[in-house]
């Protein structure tokens, strides 16, 4: 059985900190960042807890029980994900993956886990995956056709369960960027930016960028 430091040490890995088993009040606000997208206005660790424990449907008290972890590891890092998606492997996913940043990486491929077990089939479009610092990237669903070839769908009511999909894990959907026809965008938004201008984030990008630091880290 797997042990409940190790579920703490997967949803770090996840959030990209440190990952020493530690509920930290850094994990707890991570952890709070990808369930919600966004940071809470009320710093207090207990609260914050107590907010995730309603979000997750367990007994809100501020104290993280083994239930708690056990649910946000189920929720946060699909169990078996490694094995499952090679059901669902992609020669084109799996090169665009290798290129991504180690950022975007774990969100694009569980995005294409998560679209997948929804009977839904999507990939990583091209010459997309360098913008905004690597933290963004674009998407195309594609169906087969009679012949058994995968094409792509412009319009499809399935972009938006993906969009769902990807908003659950922590992504950021921009439907009003659309690219090489339409490509719905996905962003990575730093829990960090959350009071800062356009400018202000990709002056601070910019500089982690040039000094080799983790670009969604919280110092």
């Amino acid at each position: 059985m797997m042990e409940y430091t190790d579920k703490i040490k997967a949803l770090q890995q996840k959030a990209g900190i440190e990952a020493d088993g530690v509920a930290s009040s850094k994990t707890w606000l991570h952890i709070y960042y990808l369930l919600f997208s966004s940071v809470p206005y009320d710093i207090n660790v207990d609260s914050i807890i107590k907010v995730i424990q309603q979000k997750i449907n367990v007994r809100a008290d501020g104290y993280p029980w083994t239930k708690t972890w056990d649910v946000l590891y189920k929720l946060l890092i699909v169990e078996s994900c490694a094995d499952d998606f090679a059901n669902f492997s992609d020669p084109e996913n799996e090169k665009m993956l290798a290129m991504m940043s180690p950022e975007a990486r774990p969100f694009a491929k569980e995005l294409i886990y998560l679209s997948a077990r929804k009977g839904i089939h999507i990939r990583i479009i091209d010459k997309t995956i360098d913008s905004n610092f690597g933290l963004s990237f674009y998407v195309g669903i594609f169906e087969k056709n009679k012949k058994g070839e995968l094409v792509y769908v412009d319009k499809s009511p399935n972009y938006a369960q993906v969009a769902k999909l990807g908003e659950f894990i922590g992504l950021t959907y921009d439907q009003n960027s659309r690219v090489f026809n339409s490509f719905p965008k996905f962003e990575i938004v730093p829990a960090w930016s959350i009071r800062m201008n356009e400018e202000e984030v990709k002056e601070e990008l910019s500089r982690r960028k040039m000094q080799n630091l983790k670009l969604l880290a919280i110092f």
